[in-house]
């Protein structure tokens, strides 16, 4: 029987209606044979009520020196909640599940609490849940160190959790469940007929994530090359889309396998970025794009998979429209 691993991220487990369609996509995954092991994040994002940012300002709010290892303790509340929910749904409508912290998962870290590496995974509880027919949920971005303290990953810590899962159980795939379809050519919000990257290299993601997107976490892109026979998608939790395949295999061959992002530098200037394998195909028309439209760039910055320059901040959705209609579509 193979081994996947879902993570479901904080819009994903925020409200009733998004646990029902992660629940589907735990029910189907379940039906189709596989051993299941689904990492969850806090549910929601700041300012509702279990989210991590609402949970670690009651501590940041009202206390200037506090100490991060108990930080690290009210961190770990909010996925505890996500992971007993999750559980506790599933074996309401029949699927038999069991939640799980870091430390009952086995996950051993180091002690730099808020920003920890994982040191080791004991995977015998989880596979002994496994064999018998368990769904085990994990708590994201979390474990213990030698002192048998709780640590955290640090943000982004769930996908890292995930991947690491992945490649100690010989999954065949881990998947990265969020709110939009995949890795986008350009923020969907402000270019709508964005398209979604089918696939994408190690290096091109790891690129994207350092200029700004924030679909998946650089860390987990490079767990996930540690063993690239885990696969590694992310894909959204509201739609059947395949979504972006992250690996070694990836053909980058068309124009739509670049993306553009943007990164607010200052209250005056922002820089926008391509990455892609064709960025030495589209150097020259990049710059008739830039001349024709009369863009005021600086900083230009060209290297084999990406290129960035700075613009005004007041023309930074403009240039980033533009640019994805002339070089992409």
């Amino acid at each position: 029987m193979k081994t996947l691993v879902q993570k479901f991220g904080g819009t994903s487990v925020a409200t009733e209606e998004s646990r029902l369609a992660v629940i589907d996509k735990i029910s189907k995954a379940k039906s189709e044979g596989n051993q299941l092991v689904v990492v969850v994040s806090a549910m929601g994002r700041s300012g509702d009520p279990y989210a991590t940012d609402t949970i670690l300002d009651l501590i940041r709010e009202k206390h200037e020196n506090y100490n991060v290892r108990e930080l690290d303790m009210a961190f770990v509340c909010g996925e505890m909640i996500s992971a007993a929910v999750i559980a506790s749904h599933l074996n309401q409508v029949g699927i038999k599940a069991i939640a799980l912290n870091g430390y009952q998962a086995g996950i051993l870290a180091d002690d730099n609490h808020f920003s920890a590496d994982i040191l080791s995974i004991d995977t015998e509880r989880i596979n002994r849940h496994l064999e018998e027919g368990y769904v085990v949920i994990v708590t994201g971005g979390q474990a213990i160190n030698s002192k048998g303290d709780f640590t955290t990953l640090g943000r982004g810590g769930s996908d890292t959790s995930a991947v690491a899962l992945g490649n100690v159980l010989n999954a065949y795939e881990t998947i990265i469940y969020t709110d939009v379809v995949g890795i986008m050519s350009a923020d969907p919000r402000v270019v709508k007929d964005a398209l979604v990257i089918k696939e994408i290299s190690f290096e091109n993601c790891l690129k994207l994530a350092d200029e700004g997107a924030k679909v998946i976490h650089p860390r987990a892109v490079k767990e996930a090359q540690n063993a690239p026979s885990n696969h590694l998608y992310v894909r959204s939790t509201f739609s059947d889309d395949r979504g972006t395949f992250i690996g070694e295999i990836a053909k980058e061959n068309t124009p739509h396998m670049i993306s553009i992002t943007k990164i607010t530098l200052s209250s005056e200037t922002s820089k926008i970025t391509l990455v892609g394998d064709l960025m030495n195909l589209l150097e020259e028309n990049l710059l008739k794009v830039i001349d024709e439209n009369q863009f005021k760039v600086s900083n230009i910055d060209i290297a084999e998979h990406y290129i960035s320059f700075n613009v005004d901040k007041e023309l930074e959705d403009t240039v980033l429209k533009i640019l994805h209609k002339a070089l992409i579509q």
